[in-house]
């Protein structure tokens, strides 16, 4: 059974989507270590974050298996569009962590597209625009046919506001508990849309 005192967050969504204002709250309410590989490439290479992909890769997995060594609660980011967390799910799982995946939609492709081009304006790392789109209805498929089956417990945001995200739904496996059912019904269409478009991308 999962140690309720060492916990994996794992804070998902596409590019552009939220992930960071979703981290920012996580982070300062529970005062955890944050794993991210954009942020170590930083540290590495502020002026070129793309151009050290191994280096950043590397200490990320060393900084991740420290984590699990001292047995820390922690959190790390992802997409869900590549393979990487399943390992991780499966590391954290091995050393009795408890696992809650928080993860983070908009309503279509190109909000998270505009969200990155109005980071990129600020100063922050691009992504181009096919991938942006690719990730956007892989994310969401890999969160609802996979990702929730594989953690102790999922919540689901929205965070297509200017306030503050807003928490629609949540559950363990495929329990759910919808605290905005119109919230929820929109999603249960982009999951839908998305099953239709990641054959024709």
């Amino acid at each position: 059974m999962a140690n309720n005192d060492k916990i994996l967050y794992i804070i998902a969504g596409a590019n552009g989507s939220g992930k960071s204002t979703l981290a920012k709250v996580l982070l300062k309410e529970k005062n955890l270590e944050f794993l991210n590989a954009d942020e170590i490439a930083k540290e590495i290479c502020p002026n070129a974050i793309n151009s050290v992909p191994v280096s950043a890769g590397k200490e990320y997995f060393k900084r991740l298996n420290l984590f699990l060594k001292l047995n820390k609660s922690f959190a790390v980011e992802s997409t869900l569009s590549g393979n990487n967390i399943a390992r991780i799910i499966e590391k954290a799982r091995k050393q009795d962590y408890k696992i809650i995946l928080l993860y983070s939609f908009l309503q279509n492709s190109t909000a998270c597209i505009e969200r990155v081009e109005k980071r990129v304006r600020n100063g922050g790392h691009n992504v181009p625009r096919e991938d942006i789109v690719r990730r956007y209805y892989k994310s969401i498929i890999k969160f609802w046919d996979k990702y929730r089956y594989l953690v102790d417990e999922w919540n689901l945001f929205y965070n297509g506001y200017d306030y503050a995200p807003i928490i629609v739904s949540f559950g363990s496996f495929d329990k759910i508990n919808a605290i905005n059912l119109e919230m929820q019904n929109k999603f249960n269409t982009i999951y839908e849309h998305s099953k239709e478009k990641i054959n024709v991308i």
